[in-house]
């Protein structure tokens, strides 16, 4: 009878052991011009090792391949061909060239992957910006309608000698569903996945919601700034664009320049602070959240109500928070 009883406690010992051990696995890595964090819950840690560590690798081979400061990159060799032949691009440019041209034409040029004929001669560390005669120059090339996109032949020409394009405003979200990816063809079902203002969650945190704040840089300095709304979430992505970013102080006039650029004046623009964007996937939260801060309060608001599936959450220059109807407190709803 001991024996027996002995063998089945062995036994369950040996069928429960897994769950025994498992645990929160995390890491966090500067790629991508930013912090890289993968969070995820996993029974076996050398397989959760294993997934971190492709996860990380991911997120380099995408900065290699998508980052316009990297010359030996695909889209930086695109940035200095395309304007006088048709380049062949990889299906991952591909795919995104053409979901970045979808948000240009939905918000009507207010996300513009084309900014960057005028970003690219902002340097945020060096506090130096574009003069008045160099952007009037340059602005012109800012307008997607000079992407030159074939699907068939997978290739993509710019009609315009001074285009350059940067995908700032949609790699990070696609990055992170990426790594999302991998992460569930692994076996995990509870994580949460982020690269500077996107992330992505997995499921929930083990019967509790994920907490994602949504900071407020005017609150104690960037740097120290406290969460201004907390959000529970669930399986969802969620982007946040923001002018705390990149960004310098004009010593001339006092403004704050950052990395958000309105494609009509090749300026920082004006009027918010953030915008969170909540959604399916990254590489769609990721480039609505810039099109709703180009767009500002009223028309960014009224295009994510309008499109399925979306939230925004917009915290404007005098600190007031606006809510999608999805979103919006009972007392505010109509």
């Amino acid at each position: 009878m001991r024996l027996a009883l002995l063998r089945t406690a062995l036994f369950s010992l040996i069928i429960l052991s897994p769950y025994i051990s498992a645990e929160w696995h995390t890491d966090t890595q500067g790629i991508m011009g930013t912090q890289v964090s993968i969070t995820f819950w996993h029974t076996d840690s050398a397989q959760a090792a294993a997934l971190i560590n492709a996860g990380m690798a991911e997120m380099r081979r995408l900065d290699q391949s998508l980052s316009p400061w990297i010359e030996s990159s695909e889209l930086a060799r695109v940035n200095r061909l395309a304007a006088t032949s048709p380049q062949k691009i990889s299906p991952e440019l591909l795919g995104l060239v053409d979901k970045s041209l979808y948000f240009s034409k939905v918000s009507k040029g207010a996300f513009d992957i084309s900014f960057a004929s005028v970003g690219w001669y902002y340097d945020y560390r060096e506090n130096k910006q574009p003069s008045d005669k160099k952007r009037e120059a340059l602005l012109p090339a800012i307008n997607y309608r000079w992407l030159d996109l074939n699907k068939e032949k997978s290739t993509l020409a710019f009609k315009h000698e001074n285009v350059r394009i940067d995908l700032g405003g949609i790699a990070k979200g696609y990055a992170v569903d990426r790594v999302a990816k991998i992460l569930q063809d692994g076996g995990v079902k509870h994580a949460t996945v982020s690269a500077g203002g996107d992330s992505r969650v997995l499921g929930d945190k083990r019967g509790r919601p994920w907490m994602i704040g949504i900071k407020n840089p005017r609150d104690g300095g960037e740097e120290n700034a406290r969460p201004a709304i907390m959000l529970p979430l669930e399986n969802t992505a969620i982007s946040t664009s923001g002018d705390y970013e990149r960004y310098f102080i004009d010593s001339t006039s006092g403004k704050r320049i950052h990395h958000i650029l309105n494609p009509k004046t090749g300026k920082s623009v004006e009027g918010i602070v953030s915008v969170t964007v909540l959604g399916p996937t990254g590489s769609d939260t990721d480039p609505m959240s810039t099109t709703v801060f180009v767009l500002g309060v009223e028309k960014g608001l009224a295009l994510v109500n309008r499109i399925a599936g979306f939230d925004a959450i917009i915290i404007d220059s005098a600190g007031k928070v606006h809510y999608s109807e999805g979103l919006a407190p009972p007392e505010t709803k109509r």
